[in-house]
């Protein structure tokens, strides 16, 4: 039986050329925002703002909308990835300071005093049961409270409270921070997680004779 010649497969050598030539090019990279940052102890960390929400209109509006203090140098987008702005996030600086691993127990932050609008659309937000989010190292700033026995959390927290049967709202101005970190021995502190311990609603007499609401 006569067994017919091999041949090796035609090899198209200016293609494989360039493939060998481009390869060691290739790099690996990261997407912003998809990796958590080591801070030294001491820096400073500024939060971000997303876009107000609510449950009742389900129409977002930018932070910025409500009279709340800016940063001195100015308002600028701070979105970190392509999710963030394909979901219609409104992410924004602040003026909202941390330092890694320093408990600070006062940082102020001032605006302007209101005038009759912007008094209106606060009463008016709160009403409509907006709430403020915010981010702290690409982490979403969280709520815990205990409902009936049960703990429970939500995303950001609110832009003020309206007691039942009442026509006065007060705005929330006041929040206390816990900040999760880990820390790495010689190598600086992570971030793990983020939440807000209490928020400046009125919900004792002897609170109310210290505060002012909005009529």
């Amino acid at each position: 039986m006569a067994l017919s010649k091999w041949r090796m497969p035609s090899v198209c050598w200016p293609v494989l050329y360039v493939i060998l030539l481009f390869a060691h090019a290739c790099n690996g990279f990261y997407l912003p925002g998809s990796y958590m940052h080591t801070y030294s102890p001491g820096e400073h960390i500024f939060a971000k703002v997303n876009s107000l929400t609510s449950i009742e209109t389900e129409l977002p509006f930018s932070y910025y909308s409500l009279p709340y203090c800016q940063p001195g140098t100015g308002v600028k987008k701070s979105a970190e990835n392509l999710g963030e702005l394909l979901m219609g996030d409104q992410i924004d600086n602040s003026p909202y300071r941390f330092r890694m691993n320093v408990n600070e127990t006062v940082y102020l932050c001032t605006t302007s005093p209101l005038n009759e609008h912007q008094v209106k659309l606060l009463k008016q937000r709160t009403r409509d049961l907006y709430q403020v989010n915010m981010i702290l190292d690409n982490l979403p700033a969280m709520r815990f409270a205990k409902q009936n026995g049960i703990n429970v959390q939500w995303t950001g927290f609110p832009v003020g409270y309206t007691p039942p049967n009442s026509n006065e709202d007060y705005i929330i101005n006041h929040l206390k921070y816990r900040v999760l970190v880990h820390e790495y021995e010689g190598r600086g502190v992570e971030i793990i997680g983020t939440g807000e311990e209490g928020m400046g609603v009125i919900s004792t007499d002897s609170d109310k004779k210290k505060a002012s609401g909005l009529r």
